[in-house]
């Protein structure tokens, strides 16, 4: 255990990170990974137009797995997944250039989570019901886990309807069986803060209203890339809790963009 907590002191393994300050401790995370799967907002397959990664917990992977078990005192809490709404683009774009350039410098690593929720402000995707804090929680052992996540529908049929699922094998369309479940019941995708869900629209204004310029979940601007079309952002980032329940977060990992155009 000692080879994953290092004194801040030593400049040299400034990996270390935490939001908290003043702490003398900082923990390295690995983050999740890829799953070959990428959705970028210039898709034109509204098929493929869903996120996905794979939480990195095995000793395969990573070394995620120590932070496992009553020996340790810092605990793996599991992957939160991250998002934010842009009506411009090349916002967006910039926002990912940062963060991509954050990551690969090892100097600036604990500013890519840091730059990502506090500065970029992401928020933490919510759910039509109750709250699951970080989303994709963390099991008793380690073990990979594949998520994948639609924000809106593709038409009617069930494979291509918005929800989340996580699974021990890849995903490619929504699976009933492995849908995200709080006490029992099957949860779908909302935005922060809210009870609103992706699919835009100017005339559901009670459960899929237009984003504006003030929600907290949104960056506006005056020049929007496409008349009624969004650009939603999404990252996975591992978390977990020291003994004074200071969190710690690995890079962030770029999940990808979809646009979504509103609905009259």
């Amino acid at each position: 255990m000692k080879g994953r907590k290092l004194l801040f002191l030593i400049p040299a393994f400034s990996l270390f990170f935490t939001v908290s300050c003043g702490l003398d401790n900082f923990y390295y995370l690995d983050s999740p990974f890829s799953d070959g799967h990428s959705v970028s907002y210039t898709n034109s397959d509204a098929v493929q137009d869903y996120f996905s990664c794979v939480t990195n917990e095995e000793a395969g992977t990573g070394g995620n797995n120590v932070f496992f078990g009553s020996a340790s005192d810092f605990t793996f809490l599991g992957t939160e997944i991250y998002y934010k709404i842009y009506n411009n683009y090349n916002k967006m774009i910039s926002v990912e250039s940062s963060v991509s350039s954050m990551v690969t410098s090892s100097s600036s690593y604990t500013a890519a989570a840091e730059y990502l929720l506090h500065t970029a402000g992401y928020k933490p995707l919510a759910l039509s019901y109750g709250s699951i804090s970080p989303l994709i929680k963390a099991g008793n052992s380690p073990q990979n886990k594949y998520v994948y996540i639609r924000l809106s529908p593709y038409g009617t049929d069930v494979p291509y309807q918005a929800g989340i699922c996580v699974s021990t094998t890849r995903l490619t369309e929504y699976d009933p069986g492995s849908a995200l479940t709080f006490n029992g019941q099957p949860v779908y995708p909302r935005r922060y803060g809210s009870s609103f869900g992706f699919n835009f629209s100017s005339s559901d204004v009670s459960s899929n209203p237009v984003p504006s310029q003030d929600d907290s979940d949104v960056t506006y601007s005056s020049t929007e890339s496409s008349s009624g079309t969004w650009y939603v952002d999404m990252y996975a980032i591992t978390v977990g809790r020291d003994t004074s329940y200071s969190l710690s977060y690995s890079h962030p990992y770029l999940m990808g963009s979809v646009a979504i155009t509103v609905a009259d």
